[in-house]
């Protein structure tokens, strides 16, 4: 009886999916096809790619140092053009020709989950159960990502302010505190130039899944 209730509840959400996809662009029909294999490989173990055969990102990126600041940009009501362009061309996706595959990089998929959660939280009553479900995604997604990429960086608590019981603490902003990094802006220059060679990837991968989708069993 569960296993009826998770096939019915996993078409429902296909039937769903292909109603929306034919408004979509095709960078955000390749975003979601993505996700929802990734919402399948939770539910059912599903996987299509094996990690000993996942290959590794393909240029060496150089080591950075990022020093936290205090700032207005990005926050949860700052201007939405910051958050629109947080992920380069092509959503984030990456194109291996030796493959014929496209890849999610780690550091764009948490980016794409943050931008996730504050339009969520921007618009919760308008949320459906789709939407809650890929809520849900993104927190185990990013505790996940967290665990596995451990930042011992020391961060002191300095800052002053005051507690709900009305006494002084000192608290932790991490502003001024400096962490080893990799260059993002060599990562970001290399999606983008990887973009324009294959652009056409982009959208024959989006076409080809909303084809198997309009095939699957039960769609009119």
């Amino acid at each position: 009886m569960v296993l009826v209730v998770l096939i019915l509840s996993i078409l429902a959400h296909v039937f769903v999916l292909v109603a929306h996809l034919k408004f979509l662009s095709f960078h955000r029909k390749l975003e979601i096809s993505l996700l929802f294999r990734s919402f399948l490989s939770a539910y059912t173990g599903w996987t299509q790619i094996d990690i000993n055969d996942s290959p590794e990102f393909p240029v060496h990126v150089n080591d950075a140092a990022l020093t936290f600041v205090k700032t207005h940009r990005f926050g949860l009501y700052s201007d939405n053009s910051d958050w629109e362009t947080i992920l380069p061309v092509g959503d984030g996706f990456l194109y291996l020709p030796d493959h014929d595959q496209h890849y999610f990089p780690a550091h764009f998929h948490q980016l794409h989950c943050i931008r996730a959660l504050r339009n969520y939280f921007l618009d919760v009553h308008n949320m459906t159960r789709m939407d809650f479900g890929h809520v849900d995604h993104c927190l185990v997604y990013l505790r996940e990502l967290t665990l596995c990429n451990i930042d011992l960086t020391l961060e002191p608590a300095t800052h002053k302010q005051l507690s709900t019981n009305g006494k002084i603490t000192l608290a932790v902003t991490g502003v001024g505190v400096t962490h080893r990094c990799k260059d993002w802006s060599q990562v970001r220059d290399y999606m983008v130039s990887n973009y324009e060679m294959y652009k056409e990837s982009y959208k024959r991968k989006a076409d080809d899944f909303y084809r198997s989708l309009k095939a699957s069993p039960g769609h009119d």
